[in-house]
This record gives C-alpha cells, sequence and structure tokens, in this order.
C-alpha cells in the first residue's frame, strides 16, 4: 500500500514539471495594439549620395594690404585704431619729413648754383660766338665754350630733377587709405621711427570675404571655377563657389591652393575657421527626415510600422546630417517603413493608419 501511495506521488510530481517545462517553453504573446493612430509614414530605400572630403579652410578678405612709409621718420598723427572703418583717401598717419624738407632744400641750392654757371655760360657763349664768326678766335677754342655751354645746360636739367625728386618725397609723409575698410592691426604708434618698407598699419576690405584653404592634387583636379561646393562653421552650411584654382603646387606639401568667394549674407567674419566639403565621389545611404527621429532615455530610434501596420519602437545610428534628412547607418532596411510625423501620439504596439505613403 505504501509503495503505490508511493508511485503514485512521483508520477504527480512528474507531471507537474512536465507542465511547468511545456509552459516555459511556448512563445510569448506579441502585444496587442494599443490603439489607432492616423500618421504620416515614409518607405526607407537606399539613394545615391555624394561622398565629400573636407579639407580645413580660413575666411580672409578679398583685399588686403600692409601700408608702410617711402620715409624714415617719426611717425604722428595717427588717430586710427584696430577695429575702425576707414574710407578711401582718409588720412592715417604721418611721418616727419624733416629729412626730406632738407634734401629738398639741398637741391633746390644746387639748382640755384647750376643756374647761375649757366648764366656765366651762355655770356661766354654769345661772346665767343660773335668772336668766332670774325675769326679773332679758333676753332679749338670755339668748340671748347660750346661744350661748357652744353654741360651747363645738362646741369640746370639734373638739378631740376632732383629738386623734383626730392619734392616728391614729401607726398609720402602722409599716408592715406587706398581704399574702404577695416583696420586690422596697428604695427607701430605715434613716436615710432618708421622705416621704408616697415608694415606700420594692415587695411582689409571686409565687405567681399573668401575662403582659402589647400587640398591634394586629387581634389584639385575634381574642381572647376564656378563650381558650387559648400562650407561648414558651426554646424551650418553655407553655399560658396569656386573663385580661383591656383595650379602651382606647394614645394613642401605639394597642395594647392583653392579660393573660394561667400554670399555678402554669410555673417561670416574675416579669421573665421571652416570647414570646406569637396565632392569626391557618390555612395548609397539611407535617410530619414530628422523630424522621425526621437530620443528615448538617450538612445535614438524611430518607430517601425511592420506589415500587419503596427508600430515598434526600434533603435537606430543616426550618421551626418545631409540636405536629404538624417543619415541612418545602422538600425534600418530599405523597405522598411517609418513613421515621420505626429510622433507625440504614437507608442509601441499602436496600430498605423498612414495619412499618405511616401517613398524616401
Amino acid at each position: 500500500m505504501n509503495t503505490w501511495k508511493q508511485t503514485a506521488r512521483i508520477a504527480a510530481l512528474i507531471f507537474a514539471v512536465a507542465s511547468l517545462a511545456a509552459c516555459s517553453k511556448s512563445p510569448p504573446e506579441a502585444p496587442l495594439a494599443q490603439g489607432k493612430v492616423s500618421a504620416p509614414v515614409l518607405q526607407i530605400r537606399n539613394q545615391g549620395m555624394a561622398a565629400y572630403a573636407r579639407v580645413p579652410g580660413t575666411v580672409v578678405a578679398h583685399q588686403q594690404v600692409q601700408l608702410s612709409s617711402r620715409l624714415s621718420g617719426y611717425i604722428h598723427s595717427m588717430s586710427v585704431r584696430d577695429g575702425q572703418s576707414v574710407r578711401a583717401g582718409q588720412l592715417l598717419f604721418e611721418v616727419d619729413p624733416t629729412d626730406v624738407v632738407g634734401q629738398v632744400q639741398q637741391a633746390q641750392a644746387g639748382l640755384a648754383e647750376a643756374q647761375a654757371a649757366l648764366t656765366d655760360a651762355r655770356s661766354n657763349y654769345e661772346r665767343f660766338k660773335v668772336l668766332y664768326a670774325q675769326k679773332a678766335i679758333p676753332k679749338q677754342q670755339w668748340d671748347q665754350v660750346k661744350s661748357a655751354y652744353g654741360m651747363a645746360q645738362a646741369r640746370v636739367a639734373a638739378a631740376r630733377g632732383g629738386v623734383g625728386t626730392a619734392q616728391s618725397q614729401l607726398r609720402y609723409a602722409r599716408v592715406t587709405a587706398p581704399f574702404s575698410g577695416i583696420i586690422t592691426r596697428k604695427f607701430l604708434q605715434n613716436g615710432d621711427l618708421a622705416s621704408p618698407g616697415q608694415p606700420i598699419l594692415a587695411l582689409a576690405d571686409t565687405s567681399r570675404l573668401e575662403v582659402q584653404c589647400s587640398v591634394s592634387g586629387t581634389l584639385y583636379h575634381s574642381l572647376q571655377i564656378g563650381q558650387k561646393i559648400a562650407v561648414l562653421v558651426d554646424g551650418k552650411r553655407v553655399p560658396a563657389t569656386v573663385l580661383d584654382l591656383v595650379g602651382a603646387a606647394d614645394a613642401m606639401t605639394h597642395a594647392h591652393t583653392v579660393k573660394l568667394s561667400l554670399p555678402a549674407d554669410s555673417t561670416l567674419q574675416a579669421g573665421d575657421y571652416v570647414s570646406v566639403e569637396v565632392p569626391v565621389t557618390q555612395r548609397q545611404v539611407m535617410t530619414v527626415p530628422a523630424a522621425a527621429l526621437l530620443d528615448r532615455a538617450g538612445i535614438p530610434g524611430v518607430f517601425v510600422v511592420d506589415a500587419q501596420g503596427v508600430a515598434h519602437y526600434r533603435m537606430v545610428r543616426p550618421g551626418p546630417s545631409t540636405p536629404e534628412g538624417v543619415e541612418i547607418l545602422s538600425g534600418l532596411s530599405a523597405g522598411e517603413t517609418v513613421v515621420v510625423g505626429n510622433l507625440a501620439a504614437v507608442n509601441n504596439g499602436d496600430h498605423i493608419e498612414p495619412e499618405g505613403a511616401t517613398h524616401g
């Protein structure tokens, strides 16, 4: 009797364990749709997109110059400051012309001396001309008088040229702006001694800006003057136009200089650092509108609509933003459909009624 009871207990235990095992192996039921939501959807597909090489560039003024003096002297009358706007022809500074004034006076004294000598030579010329006509002097003496008169005339002409040269130097004592622009740097101040060729001020016309960058030979040959490319700054894309391609490469880096013109409303300033996008080839990518991306607990994702029209939240790895949308690096496959609008009303498991099925 005890043996029968023990056998019955063992059989009951085996049945209970088998029942639990069978329950554990049964697949979980799919979540039921919580509701119906009307929302726009987008069918994802691969599309060709240009790949870019990004190279660093610098914003510079289209016209810029370093101003110096052709005279040696102390600087005065400099009232401009860094960043000040000036107009063409405006006085920027003066150089003390004391040395030049002395040169002018010396040249004028030399001219007066030459003119006095010319007066004597002319008197001798007139007097000996009459004597030679009367055959009162030999031809050799007459030739000497004519030669002295000609040399006196030449000395006067040279002295006048010296005076003109010295006086022209006085013009360089006053330095004016060659064009309208902004003072970008002051190298010297009032009271400093200026030397010929030494930079004193830097002037730039910031009304026209351009970007200068260096590219490899491969990228250089892919560009054309007038081509439209993008300049990136602070996450924004600014349209630019290829203005100039320098054919001679740098001897050290073997890179070519490329100049790009910027639109007048670019809001960039001279000296800004930018990145230049140079198109190189085509590649296949998938993109979704930025509005389709959600952030759940710091994890980016989208709502994918299955064949039954049910929305499932799926994690994705977004890439860079493009004119067509945000590139999706992983998490989606071509042909899948995602919700692109009314996301605030969508929950995981909702049945989506498409407002308008489109293709990406």
